[in-house]
């Protein structure tokens, strides 16, 4: 769902669990990292009734052996008490998994295997674990006790270390993870808030919950990228098998972290700052603080590199470097802010040295930026996948990294293809319609099948969720236009039974109607949602429409229709068309998918000629075209932030593009066949596509 205001900052649309403490959406009932609820959950469709308080199973569970004290915090995978073992009478951190993941055998697995690996490690500097087990249904361990702060909880309430001060908590860090190095064990997730600085001054290494040691299988399939976004070494973010060097480079992080009290890459969402780790170079340190030292400021610059090769190569390598002021060698540091794209490198790295290119600066006008001028139509930019110009970073032979290797699950059980997918508002739910007439409604988290909408008498071929996730509209191909209750699964009611040429529908943004079609032309019809009403016809259309879009301000319509290819702007108050948008000579006969940009400002469309266009809505010019499919582009979608726009075609890809300069910068394939439909999850984290494979996928980059 498009937000109301781009100007919004996220902090403002979005709160933090508070369990978790992970970013969700503001209109969540439920958390989607930790799975708890954060209101009484509803009694679902099955009967099962809500759930006991969280804190109440563990303690009757844990009884015969620990006492439950109180609660210490949350993360994304668990929940960390204080408690009393009861045979020893000993204080002890008690961390278990929370009861809405305990049905994940694979994360149970994992957690378990965390605590295997920890358990191993017998270092100062890295929390100690008492025992791990299972009881009475609760999956736990039991580590030691520690009283003090994360370091990101530090920083964040007294601003940037001085840098000695950084130094002499970091160095042993380096030496903790040098050591578990040394015994097999990657931590993979090494983070400010994964570093525990006791009242006495003591770093901790925590949290080895993504950590595996190389003596056991990997339960993580190669490509699915687990960690801290803004943390994540190049090939993490990549996807590839990392080694200890991974690990290097987010001490790294960490590291300038500590310096500056800010981050090196940001950014409006993780695929946003996942573009950047592995395309463009950083603000240097000193930068932000004068007082950071040449030789500290190279040691960063050497653990930041794009290539492994080029880094520390073990964690002693960085400690000794560290406490004797010396990086070992000179290293260049990078002169441009966050955004400078780094030169080109082997294997599409991006380049060893993650210095900017001296390349002359280039004014580009980029959609969003005020005081700009759009570019008249004349000039209009063409991206494209062939690139005549050197290859940016991250690429091969002029060609994008394909990331074949970052879905996350399939949501199977959808027969036949798959024409619709949304996700719920809060990005709790996803839901998919296909050729077996039915409606299924899927928990992201989990992947679980949790609704199933039946008595559809075709196939659904447009799905959407009402801004409260309380109301499901369908359309389906026989032209029916339904309401359904979420919860019950059940039909409320149908708008429409005609509307054979209007080929999608959706809600206002405020929820209070319904867009769709009626008849044979391509009538589009506004009802009231609560009553069934008609309130507003838009009858100024003899074509087929094929998509339709309200605008984030619900004040206008965006259609595409067949036979023409035309794209057309409606008032919602008139019904009236506004301006149609017209390239002048172009291919497309089918306007497949329209989007508007969060803030209402920009029009997506994708078209049967291969392309997908940009638009700019007050004037109606064409900014920009994304030339890259080898197929007809069915499906489009802006970001939560529009910076990047998606596209999916017939040629079984989705592609990434950024906005601002048209680049591809990420190709995501492995559907077995054509990509019917797409969708940006509403915090950005993932992309959710449909197809002729019979399944759903969720992606990450």
């Amino acid at each position: 769902m498009s937000r109301t205001n781009r100007s919004q900052d996220m902090s403002e649309a979005n709160k933090r669990c508070p369990y978790c403490h992970e970013e969700i959406l503001a209109a969540a009932r439920k958390c989607k990292h930790c799975g708890e609820w954060l209101e009484d959950p509803p009694t679902t469709s099955a009967g099962t009734g809500s759930f006991s308080n969280p804190e109440t199973i563990v303690r009757d569970a844990m009884a015969s052996q620990y006492e439950i004290q109180k609660e210490l915090g949350r993360g994304g995978m668990a929940i960390v008490y204080k408690a009393v073992q009861s045979s020893l009478g000993r204080p002890v951190a008690l961390k278990v998994l929370p009861q809405g993941l305990t049905h994940d055998q694979k994360l149970l697995k994992r957690f378990h295997r965390e605590a295997r690996s920890a358990a191993m490690l017998n270092h100062p500097h890295i929390v100690t674990i008492f025992d791990e087990g299972e009881m009475n249904g609760v999956h736990y361990m039991a580590m030691e006790y520690l009283t003090g702060r994360d370091l990101h909880e530090i920083i964040q309430e007294g601003g940037p270390l001085p840098p000695e001060e950084a130094v002499a908590l970091i160095a042993p860090v380096a030496e903790a993870l040098g050591y578990a190095h040394t015994r097999d064990t990657v931590h993979r997730d090494v983070k400010s808030s994964n570093v525990m600085v006791t009242d006495v001054g003591r770093p901790v290494l925590m949290d080895f919950g993504i950590a595996y040691a190389s003596s056991e299988s990997r339960l993580t399939q190669t490509g699915t990228v687990l960690g801290t976004p803004e943390y994540m070494s190049p090939e993490q973010a990549r996807g590839n098998d990392v080694d200890p060097r991974s690990d290097l480079y987010s001490l790294g992080v960490v590291l300038y972290e500590s310096v500056t009290g800010t981050l090196p890459h940001t950014g409006g969402h993780p695929m946003s700052v996942v573009y950047k780790v592995l395309h463009e170079s950083y603000t240097p340190p000193s930068r932000h603080n004068p007082q950071c030292p040449d030789w500290l400021e190279m040691i960063i610059a050497k653990l930041l590199m794009k290539d492994a090769d080029d880094r520390y190569q073990t964690g002693q390598d960085l400690a000794d470097a560290l406490n004797s002021k010396d990086p070992g060698e000179d290293v260049e540091v990078p002169q441009g802010g966050d955004g400078a794209v780094s030169g080109g490198g082997p294997n599409g790295d991006g380049g060893g040295n993650g210095v900017a290119t001296n390349a002359p600066e280039t004014q580009v006008y980029r959609p969003g930026d005020e005081g700009m001028e759009p570019a008249a139509a004349a000039s209009t930019e063409t991206a494209t996948a062939e690139a005549s110009e050197p290859a940016p970073a991250g690429t091969q032979d002029g060609q994008p990294q394909r990331q074949r290797l970052h879905i996350v699950r399939s949501l199977d059980g959808t027969a036949d293809w798959v024409n619709a997918v949304a996700f719920s508002p809060d990005g709790q739910y996803a839901l998919s319609g296909a050729e077996d007439n039915t409606v299924k409604l899927w928990e992201v988290v989990t992947g679980r099948q949790i609704q199933t909408f039946t008595g559809l008498d075709s196939q659904p071929i447009s799905v959407a969720l009402s801004p409260d996730g309380n109301h499901l509209v369908s359309e389906s191909s026989n032209g029916h236009v339904r309401l359904w209750n979420v919860e019950s699964g059940q039909a409320v009611r149908t708008f429409e039974r005609r509307s054979e040429a209007v080929l999608a529908s959706t809600f206002s943004p405020d929820g209070k109607y319904v867009l769709s079609g009626c008849g044979q032309a391509g009538t589009l019809r506004m009802w009231e949602t609560e009553t069934g009403t008609v309130v507003r016809t838009f009858d100024n259309n003899p074509e087929a429409i094929f998509s339709l879009a309200f605008s984030p301000d619900g004040k206008y319509v965006l259609t595409g229709s067949g036979q023409s290819g035309t794209l057309k702007l409606w008032d919602v108050a008139s019904g009236s068309v506004v301006r149609t948008f017209d390239e002048g000579d172009w291919d497309s006969t089918y306007v497949f998918s329209v989007s508007f940009s969060p803030d209402g400002r920009y029009a997506l469309s994708g078209s049967d000629d291969m392309t997908a266009r940009l638009w700019d809505v007050e004037s109606g010019d064409l900014l920009r075209t994304f030339d890259g499919h080898s197929g007809l582009v069915i499906a489009v979608s802006f970001s939560p932030d529009g910076q990047y726009v998606l596209s999916g075609s017939s040629d079984m890809k989705v592609q990434l593009w950024k906005v601002d300069t048209g680049s591809l910068g990420y190709v995501f394939e492995g559907d077995a066949d054509g990509v019917n439909a797409i969708a940006f999850s509403p915090d950005g984290r993932y992309v959710l596509s449909g197809s002729k494979d019979n399944d759903v996928k969720l992606w990450t980059p």
